[in-house]
């Protein structure tokens, strides 16, 4: 069996692995963090941990997730740099924030030149570049977030590429879907922002999603969050009418995509990524239960609200 088979295999045998809402609500019945954290123990065993508290849990399921990345990882190194896109999705947070900081507060030339330095080193020499670019162009932080995020799914555009036809077969959907997504959210939150439409129109991703490029110039020219997202929602035929709709369409839209992709037993890599997204999805879901419950807010209501 080849390594990415054996991949393939792998990920197709833990369809008993992934929470059911009717697990979720279980979970949501837990009066505090520690009774939670004796749920999930057995799924993730690094929650012992003696003090407890959110962060704590989120660094520990945040952790198991991307060990199980790492996982899947090692079984073929054709598929590293690839599923390596799942793994940015949790780090990728924590480079950008040592970026933003190089950029927007005062440091000698020499400090920064060696954060610089060490980010391109680990291989976010393109990052590094186009939001230093746009940072000295706009002065806005947040957009470096955007950037790492641009940059994370052209990379995996040119990773499964690399893979070619047949590995890649089940995963346009998915791209797609992804791109539609980031550009959708680059918009609107962009717009509610106070982001000037030249700077969101520069970091869009062409070509690449199912929304053509004249129509996202169109929506970033409405001038606001909200009206940008009723345009987009009717041009995908949406009965949604805000912003938030527009984000929870395309959440709901790229979990059925996965749950199609990896319950109809595909059997090349995209029945890989459908899993790994879909455990991303139950990690997140996890963090915001956590979340609810330290704050006492009614978890078993929240849960309803949760993308499955």
């Amino acid at each position: 069996m080849s390594d990415p088979v054996y991949t393939v295999v792998k990920a197709s045998a833990r369809k008993g692995r992934l929470l059911t809402r009717e697990q979720f609500l279980e979970l949501s019945y837990s009066k505090d963090l520690k009774e939670l954290a004796n749920k999930l123990k057995d799924r993730v065993p690094t929650l012992e941990a003696p003090a407890l508290d959110a962060k704590a849990l989120e660094g520990a399921l945040y952790g198991a997730y991307l060990a199980e990345v790492d996982e899947f990882t090692k079984t073929s190194d054709k598929l590293t740099k690839a599923l390596s896109f799942f793994k940015r999705e949790v780090t990728d947070t924590e480079k950008a924030e040592i970026l933003k900081s190089a950029l927007a507060e005062i440091l000698p030339d020499k400090q920064k030149e060696d954060i610089f330095t060490r980010l391109k080193s680990e291989g976010f020499d393109r990052e590094v570049e186009t939001s230093s670019r746009v940072f000295t162009q706009y002065t806005i932080p947040g957009l470096v977030d955007v950037v790492f995020a641009r940059q994370r799914i052209i990379d995996l555009y040119e990773d499964v590429g690399k893979l070619g036809r047949e590995a890649r077969s089940g995963l346009i959907d998915f791209m797609k879907t992804k791109v539609d997504y980031f550009n959708s959210v680059t918009i609107i939150r962009g717009l509610k922002n106070g982001v000037p439409p030249g700077a969101i129109g520069e970091l869009l991703i062409s070509r690449l999603g199912s929304i053509s490029d004249e129509k996202l110039n169109e929506a970033t020219k409405q001038g606001d969050s909200e009206k940008a997202a009723a345009f987009l929602l009717s041009i995908l035929s949406s009965k949604g009418t805000g912003a938030r709709d527009l984000e929870k369409l395309y959440e709901e839209k790229l979990g059925k995509n996965a749950e199609r992709t990896y319950y109809r037993n595909y059997s090349n890599l995209a029945a890989v990524f459908s899993y790994l997204e879909l455990k991303l999805r139950e990690t997140k879901n996890l963090i915001r239960l956590v979340n609810i419950i330290e704050r006492g807010m009614d978890p078993k209501r929240s849960v309803q609200e949760f993308i499955y």
